[in-house]
Formats: C-alpha cells, sequence, structure tokens
C-alpha cells in the first residue's frame, strides 16, 4: 500500500512560490509593477511640465513680438527711405561724372597723338570710343594706341584696320582704332535694398 505525506506535498509547494529570501514572488512582481508605472507617472509629469514652460515661453515671446512691430515697421520705412535716397543720389552723381568724360576724352586724345599722325574723325557712343586717322609714319600708330592705353579714361585699344596708300598720292596709312571708355569718377553702387522682415506673429 502507498502512502503520501501530504504534509510533505504542501510544504515543497510552499517552498517552490516563495523567492529566496522569504519573499513571496506574487509580491515582489507587483512591486516592481508598482516602481515602473512610478517611474513613468513621474516622467509624464515632467514631459508635460516642460512643455507647459515652452508653451508659456512661446506665449511670451509672441506678446513681445507684437510689441514691437510699429517699431520694426518703421525702421523698415526708415530703411527703404534711405535706399530711394542713395539710388537718386547715386543716379545725380552719375550723371554728374559722366557730363565731363567728352572733355577729358578730348584732352587724352589730344596728348597721346605722335608726330606726323592726325585724325579724321572721332567719334563717342556710349561707352565706346572710334577713332579714324592718318599717318605718314606706320609705327606711329602702335604709338599712338599706347598713349591712349595709358589714359585712366580709356581702356585697352583695339586696331580694326589699316589701308596701305594706293598710289603715290595716296602718301599716308590710314587706320581705323576702338577702345572702351573708362570713368574713374563714376560712383560706387548704393547698397541692395534689405529684405522685407516679416512682422506677422506665427
Amino acid at each position: 500500500m502507498i502512502k503520501i505525506n501530504l504534509l510533505e506535498v504542501e510544504k515543497e509547494r510552499r517552498v517552490k512560490t516563495t523567492a529566496p529570501g522569504g519573499v513571496p514572488t506574487a509580491l515582489l512582481a507587483l512591486v516592481i509593477i508598482g516602481l515602473s508605472l512610478a517611474a513613468f507617472v513621474f516622467y509624464f509629469l515632467a514631459k508635460q511640465k516642460e512643455v507647459g514652460d515652452l508653451e508659456a515661453d512661446i506665449a511670451k515671446k509672441r506678446i513681445q513680438k507684437k510689441e514691437l512691430e510699429p517699431y520694426i515697421k518703421r525702421v523698415e520705412e526708415l530703411d527703404a527711405r534711405r535706399q530711394e535716397l542713395a539710388q537718386k543720389n547715386h543716379a545725380i552723381e552719375l550723371l554728374r561724372s559722366q557730363r565731363t568724360i567728352p572733355v577729358h576724352i578730348m584732352d587724352e586724345i589730344s596728348r597721346a597723338l605722335p608726330d606726323y599722325l592726325w585724325l579724321t574723325n572721332v567719334q563717342l557712343k556710349g561707352e565706346s570710343l572710334n577713332i579714324d586717322g592718318a599717318t605718314l609714319q606706320e609705327q606711329a600708330i602702335p604709338t599712338f594706341m599706347k598713349n591712349l592705353d595709358a589714359s585712366e579714361f580709356i581702356g585697352i585699344c583695339s586696331l580694326i584696320e589699316t589701308r596701305q596708300p594706293l598710289t603715290q598720292k595716296e602718301a599716308a596709312t590710314t587706320f581705323k582704332i576702338s577702345a572702351p571708355i573708362t570713368n574713374p569718377f563714376k560712383p560706387k553702387e548704393p547698397p541692395p535694398t534689405p529684405t522685407k522682415r516679416s512682422t506677422r506673429a506665427k
């Protein structure tokens, strides 16, 4: 006949449901879950406070921006007015500087003329200078061009064409020269118009 000791079985069952140290497993699990929930609640509340602080700061900055809008608008109006005046002043200075350019050009051409060379036509068109002339000595042409290149009012000259005399009656060699006009008196460009700042609250 088989005998079962029920007291021993119950003792073994109690040992299996008890964690090391004598603490029941179910109680330990509840403690871990409770600590996890507490940590989550603390984290959630901290984030909520952080979001609330950010929203309050944004609201404060919007109020400050709205208070500054009239001053910002006034500054933009003054900047636009200053730019307009600068552009008008630049146009006046540019016209004033261009007014004396033809006089300086003719003076520079006169100074650059070498011996045995004379001019038949001088034309100022926009920012280009065209010169027709004749010479009894061909080497006078590069000398004339070199003298023109040294002028601060005339750019680098280009020899368009030369024509040798066909008969003894036509003893002179004709030539055509072209060069850009420079303006050392030209005023500097005004500063660019500043980009308009948006004053609308976001």
